[in-house]
């Protein structure tokens, strides 16, 4: 088991993240508490991402203000429309450990106390804490609905948001709130006579126990959350009893099976990542979690079983998961189609917190390369450069005409919509970002893991600091980086680096000496013992042409391009289309650049390729000789940059030529 320790002080130095980083502060911090505050309207097409479901207005912020007492009115938006605040609060709270950094967080900070205030005055006197309720519903209806209600999930997410804010200020303020919430919960929940014997339909409630109970101690949460994880698929009549009963309805339109709430069965027997994928992944990551808290065996396994089975059969080549619209869901093994994906981009985020939960049970460098995926490819996708505007569903094929014509692919946008009537995953990208110091390192015993290659200074316990640096245009463009680790206490300690898996030749200095170590679990480890070590790598940063497995039938005669932890595109705001006429070779050259102009500064690849050449005959279907092709340029830019320029067709996958 992983020996946690105090977490270190983190400084991200990265030109790339401290770009994103200071988006985040600047321009999608504000914004988007505009859009919570009725300021910016739900803009996506009709039917499309969840753009017709409610009020043109997220209602948010309007809706704490009723519950409050601070104006009349009615609870408007979808049940959980509260978390859409707690998420922004999150995510608010972790930049007010940035000022050190330099970033001029007031404004925010006064945003971040404006929202807590809100919740100290709408919650009720037994703790109870979701506005539905409180403005729209009678007290003795809740908790009686919990297939919909998302109650649980609602008062998680507040909770997870107050932990941030402790950790970041040190402040009970929010925490009290939340441990209020849960002592409610507490109350309410379990096997006791009088108490619910079932969970929320949408897991978030045990990740948010789990993170109280590691801030304060208090046992009655960790136990809380591992009741919930026990309990869940227990009884399947659980939700059609309450609905008998007389509990409250929502989405009575929607008739989901049990897979879809990952309460078909007891999630410790499940063999493989199946329904929604985010009440998947939320619910993964608490087990995981939970499992290392408690040193419980069957949790870990689970972890363990469910992660390989995503990683190894229901992920995309960009990190994205959930293969289909129906249910926002996972759909069966190897099927990855590129142009029906969902993709959602809390399905990343979540993954993200899932492989950072797995890091803390065991480090390993294939868990850290899905990590690095996500976070320069699945997760990244989902917000615009300028961070004001978002997609929810992240595909590697699109085309206008296909959304627009095709009812099954309305769900895929070729513009990011500034807001959605189901807002969570832009509060849930920049929650991300802005504590994106938390999933560099991994404390193990008496080795430091570092395993992300983003340029920071960290400051660990007893003076050890570790600063990255690095060269060029630095990462993930340049793969030439160097470790400076002092060590003035000379703490028995080592580094240990990560060789990532897309590197199958790499180089290594200690002290400006060559060194021939051999990677074990994807990791080198250096004795950084002594007052001072300087550890130079030099990762391959060729570019990649990548197959997909032949079970992946979406993607047999295809090839993905990479380089470093890239993936790459095509646009057609750069190629000619329709983009399924062009195919390249696997050994077709590549010529690299990189241009600091476009789209804030992007490798940019250009592949001698093939071009099919149109034929009209008059007949649409013909049987005539085999196509004839010509030589054309192909232009490809990284993946998580598409659609920031003209509106057009995009594809990660291109047809393999001889």
């Amino acid at each position: 088991m992983t020996d946690q320790t105090t977490s270190p002080k983190v400084t991200i130095t990265s030109r790339f993240w401290h770009r994103y980083r200071t988006m985040t502060v600047d321009n999608a911090l504000p914004y988007q508490w505009c859009a919570l505050n009725d300021e910016v309207p739900v803009d996506v097409p009709e039917g499309a991402a969840w753009g017709e479901n409610g009020s043109q207005f997220s209602h948010s912020l309007r809706n704490l203000r009723i519950a409050a007492g601070r104006e009349s009115g009615a609870f408007s938006g979808q049940p959980f429309q509260d978390t859409d605040v707690s998420k922004w609060l999150e995510a608010a709270s972790y930049t007010l450990r940035m000022r050190d950094e330099g970033f001029d967080i007031d404004d925010i900070e006064a945003k971040v106390d404006e929202a807590i205030g809100l919740f100290e005055d709408l919650q009720d006197e037994d703790g109870y804490l979701d506005t539905k309720f409180e403005i729209d519903l009678p007290a003795d209806q809740r908790f009686k609905g919990l297939r919909w209600s998302h109650e649980l999930y609602t008062m998680g997410h507040f909770i997870e948001a107050a932990v941030a804010h402790y950790e970041s200020t040190g402040s009970p303020r929010a925490l009290d709130i939340a441990e209020r919430a849960a002592d409610c919960i507490d109350r309410h929940f379990g096997d006791a006579a009088g108490q619910i014997h079932g969970p929320d339909g949408h897991p978030e409630i045990e990740l948010a126990l789990a993170r109280l109970y590691e801030v304060t101690g208090e046992r009655r949460w960790l136990d809380l959350a591992a009741w919930f994880i026990r309990v869940r698929g227990i009884d399947p009549e659980f939700y059609d009893e309450q609905d008998k009963a007389g509990g409250p309805q929502f989405y009575t339109d929607m008739h989901m099976p049990l897979k879809y709430f990952v309460a078909d069965e007891p999630i410790l027997d499940k063999a493989k990542a199946e329904g929604h994928a985010v009440r998947l992944l939320y619910l993964a990551v608490a087990v995981a979690k939970v499992g290392r808290l408690l040193e419980d065996r069957k949790m870990l396994d689970t972890a363990e079983r469910l992660w390989r089975n995503i990683v190894d059969h229901r992920m995309y080549v960009t990190g994205a998961v959930g293969s289909t619209q129906v249910g926002e869901a996972f759909s069966f093994d190897d099927d990855l189609p590129n142009d029906l994906v969902y993709g959602e981009t809390c399905a990343s985020v979540a993954m993200l917190f899932y492989g950072k939960a797995l890091m803390e049970i065991r480090p390993r460098g294939s868990v850290a390369d899905v990590m690095e995926l996500e976070l320069f490819n699945g997760m990244l996708s989902g917000i615009q450069l300028d961070g004001t505007r978002y997609f929810y569903v992240n595909p590697l094929e699109a085309d206008p005409a296909a959304s627009a014509g095709n009812p099954t692919r309305h769900h895929v946008l070729t513009r990011r919509a500034g807001w959605f009537d189901c807002a969570c995953c832009p509060a849930n990208l920049v929650r991300l970002i802005t504590s994106l110091d938390r999933y560099l390192y991994t404390e193990s015993g008496d080795t430091i893991y570092a395993h992300q290659f983003i340029a920071n200074r960290a400051e660990f316990a007893d003076g050890l600091t570790v600063e990255q640096t690095q060269a060029g245009e630095e990462y993930p463009w340049s793969g030439d980086i160097t470790f400076h680790v002092a060590n003035p206490n000379r703490l028995n300690k080592r580094l240990a680096v990560r060789i990532p898996a897309w590197s199958p030749r790499w180089t290594l200095e200690v002290n400006g000496n060559p060194v021939n170590l051999k990677a074990a679990d994807g990791f080198v480890s250096i004795d950084v013992s002594g007052e001072t070590t300087e550890i130079h790598l030099v990762l391959d940063m060729a570019v990649r042409k990548v197959r997909a497995s032949l079970d992946v039938r979406c993607d047999v005669g295809r090839l993905a391009v990479a380089r470093g932890p890239i993936v790459f595109c095509m646009e057609q705001c750069d190629n000619e289309g329709p983009l399924w006429l062009d195919g390249m070779s696997v050994d077709a050259e590549v010529e690299e650049r990189y241009d600091a102009d476009l789209l804030d500064g992007v490798e940019v690849l250009t592949v001698e390729g093939r071009r099919f050449e149109t034929q009209r005959t008059g007949q649409y279907y013909t049987a005539e000789a085999p196509l004839a092709e010509h030589e054309q340029q192909l232009t490809l830019i990284p993946y998580y940059a598409w659609c920031n320029r003209a509106e057009g067709q995009m594809q990660v996958w291109v047809r393999e030529t001889r």
